[in-house]
């Protein structure tokens, strides 16, 4: 009668072999022919014996109580960050999560666990086994302005135009110090015209590292200087750029470019494609507010990048002397050729009559653009209120 219920209960015959009390006469031989321990043999038959047939059954082995299991209303908002985060285009990682948790006062478990939270409830497939972080050599420079990167991308307006987004990203504390965006391809007035906003804001770097775009540099082409590597040099600055065919030397400002793109596409999802370029400029001064001031880095261990910035001492162009606050001054030449920098009458000739130029006074350091072009780099001469042309030391 057992054996013709075992086709029903349960598909191992060795289970209600063993539950047959007094019908195996040698156990320890028993158990050698079916493979199981004298320990197995004996569980069987006593669940048999106290519970009959459904004692056979596989029983979950589940504790009876978790006191270290994970609260249910954390992981509610684990989930809740998750789509959240999902729906602004930001990242959704379990580190993100985890710091947005302790920002908000929530008892957060640790990275690994949130991980495990987002696959039971479906919102992450695992992915296969990849390279272990320990075997990454990242590269980060010590202080903040010691290195720049540079670099533009691509975007479009809600009518199809296309227009470039450049962006300038420090490497010690990945602040976002200029972004702006343009009609059309990546330009030398673009990329120039955000690395001047950079500057008023946060100083000359020492050195600044971009691909080999024609925009940002012509060394590897043989050619003369492009406007940007010239511009920097005169401002003390040292121009670097990648090696070509490896975007990995400009990787973290490659890795921002998702970042900003997922924003913009669940931005524009909301609210739609920007009409115009103002409106597309406005956004991305939103993008970069945020994500200086608000958005927890992983990669400096929860800090945003602006406090990162302000944590450490900024390192100043090589070779140069404190000098004093660095100073924008911008204006319309004259007929007589002549531009107000603070205090300073600088000449820059009249054939520049009616120019708009805008000047960076560093320290007693004065260099003098027209757009993108450099028009004039002289050291100031305190004593003197007018400062003359080169050629010229004489004029009054």
């Amino acid at each position: 009668m057992l054996w013709g219920m075992a086709g029903t209960v349960a598909p191992m015959d060795v289970r209600m072999a063993t539950a047959c009390a007094g019908a195996v006469g040698d156990v320890s031989a028993f158990c050698v022919e079916q493979g199981i321990s004298r320990k197995t043999f004996y569980k069987w038959r006593r669940r048999f014996l106290e519970r009959g047939v459904e004692g056979l059954q596989e029983c979950s082995r589940r504790p009876v109580r978790s006191p270290n299991a994970t609260a249910v209303q954390v992981e509610d908002e684990i989930v809740r960050w998750r789509k959240q985060l999902r729906e602004d285009g930001l990242d959704a990682g379990p580190e993100t999560i985890r710091l947005m948790l302790l920002t908000d006062g929530v008892a957060a478990p640790s990275r690994a666990t949130v991980a495990r939270i987002l696959v039971r409830w479906g919102l992450v497939v695992p992915a296969p086994r990849k390279r272990p972080r320990s075997s990454l050599h990242r590269f980060v420079y010590a202080r903040p302005n010691e290195c720049w990167q540079s670099d533009w991308t691509g975007w479009w307006l809600a009518d199809g135009r296309p227009v470039a987004i450049a962006g300038t990203l420090d490497d010690h504390s990945r602040t976002l110090v200029g972004l702006g965006a343009a009609v059309g391809d990546g330009t030398g007035e673009l990329v120039w015209s955000v690395m001047v906003a950079a500057i008023a804001a946060y100083g000359v770097p020492q050195r600044s590292l971009t691909d080999n775009g024609m925009c940002y540099s012509m060394a590897r082409r043989g050619l003369t200087s492009a406007a940007f590597e010239a511009n920097l040099r005169a401002l003390g600055c040292q121009p670097i750029t990648s090696s070509p065919y490896h975007p990995q030397t400009c990787g973290k400002i490659e890795r921002f470019w998702q970042t900003l793109k997922k924003w913009l596409a669940a931005f524009e999802a909301k609210h739609g494609a920007a009409a115009e370029l103002a409106d597309l400029n406005h956004r991305l001064a939103l993008f970069a507010a945020h994500y200086n001031t608000r958005r927890p880095h992983r990669a400096l261990h929860g800090r945003t990048p602006q406090e990162a910035f302000a944590a450490a001492p900024a390192a100043r162009p090589a070779d140069r002397p404190l000098p004093e606050p660095l100073t924008m001054h911008t204006g319309t030449i004259g007929s007589r050729g002549v531009m107000q920098v603070g205090r300073y009458h600088v000449h820059v000739g009249n054939r520049w009559s009616g120019a708009s130029m805008t000047a960076i006074k560093d320290g007693h350091r004065v260099t003098i653009f027209a757009g993108n072009t450099l028009v004039r780099a002289l050291d100031i001469n305190p004593a003197r209120r007018y400062q003359p042309a080169a050629n010229d030391q004489t004029a009054h």
